[in-house]
């Protein structure tokens, strides 16, 4: 291979080593010319190689090699991508999931987060995560488990869906639209980045203002989402035709002196209307405390984690 078709340029830092130090036969496109040399590394289209007989480094573009070599690189660069992402799951987010309820913050929320230890490690389709939005007035914080969001993590349900879980806790006086909404998407997008969570099983729900705020959310972000259910919640029916496709079961009691049926049923008629996937369970004795009764029956757990984006 003549010098000028390896090029002259000398290597430079922060090439993608992926299988550094490998020695092989690169050949030209044209198959005329081959040499034996280390691989180095590669980026922006170059790969970088040092010959095995005089040990001078060359930057060659990688359309002057032959498609072997090119798609020896292209292998080598994506395994080298898996390897760093799985060290990144090392993060300081990895050592939240210590099977307790820990408490962290960001990007101006508090929120609390439960993982199993196992779950640390990168995961090939990775775990569900769940958002767990609370009602007004609510503290996720203190207590020794937040609200129904413990539902989620109890040993025996847990045993069946192992999942990543978050109750985050709005602001005071807050609700869970605007920054906080915004805030909420920013965590989800942190924790997926630096966690192994499966992307297309995203769960949200919410309870009371928490409904609410799952309505918003879903409208907001509908891709983001496999799946939702609000409680005892309502939203702006205009919103519907944006979050059609997103499976969705609304519970609601017909006596709520607090928020009315009324509120979940415009919510379900317009969902209804755009021919969205949505299921609607109405407690005829129940009050706003359904929460209990909608988080701990177990069709519930099973409906949510066999949705998938």
């Amino acid at each position: 291979m003549k010098a000028c078709l390896l090029a002259t340029l000398l290597v430079s830092t922060g090439l993608l080593p992926g299988r550094a130090g490998e020695v092989r036969t690169w050949k030209t496109a044209d198959g005329s010319k081959a040499i034996d040399a280390e691989y180095v590394g590669s980026r922006d289209d170059k790969v970088t190689i040092r010959r095995v007989d005089n040990r001078k480094l060359f930057t060659i573009p990688l359309a002057s090699l032959s498609e072997d070599d090119r798609k020896w690189v292209e292998a080598t660069l994506a395994t080298a991508a898996e390897e760093a992402a799985k060290a990144d799951k090392s993060s300081p987010f990895a050592k939240l999931l210590t099977g307790e309820w820990e408490r962290t913050e960001g990007h101006g929320l508090q929120y609390r987060i439960f993982g199993a230890r196992k779950l640390r490690g990168a995961d090939e389709e990775g775990y569900p995560l769940v958002i767990y939005l609370h009602g007004r007035g609510g503290d996720v914080m203190t207590p020794e488990q937040p609200g129904e969001a413990r539902t989620f993590t109890d040993e025996a349900q847990y045993r069946k869906h192992p999942c990543i879980v978050i109750a985050p806790q709005c602001t005071e006086e807050g609700s869970w639209d605007g920054n906080n909404a915004d805030a909420v998407i920013d965590i989800v997008g942190d924790l997926v980045k630096k966690l192994s969570i499966d992307k297309n099983r995203i769960y949200l729900t919410g309870y009371s203002m928490g409904g609410y705020g799952t309505f918003y959310l879903l409208g907001k972000e509908p891709k983001l989402f496999a799946a939702g259910i609000p409680v005892s919640g309502g939203g702006n029916p205009n919103t519907a035709e944006e979050f059609k496709k997103v499976p969705v079961w609304v519970f609601h009691g017909a006596k709520d002196p607090t928020v009315k049926p009324e509120q979940s049923q415009r919510m379900v008629e317009a969902l209804e209307k755009a021919r969205g996937n949505v299921k609607y369970t109405e407690f005829p004795d129940g009050d706003h405390g359904i929460a209990g009764r909608v988080y701990n029956d177990p069709e519930v757990h099973e409906w949510l984690f066999e949705q998938k984006r």
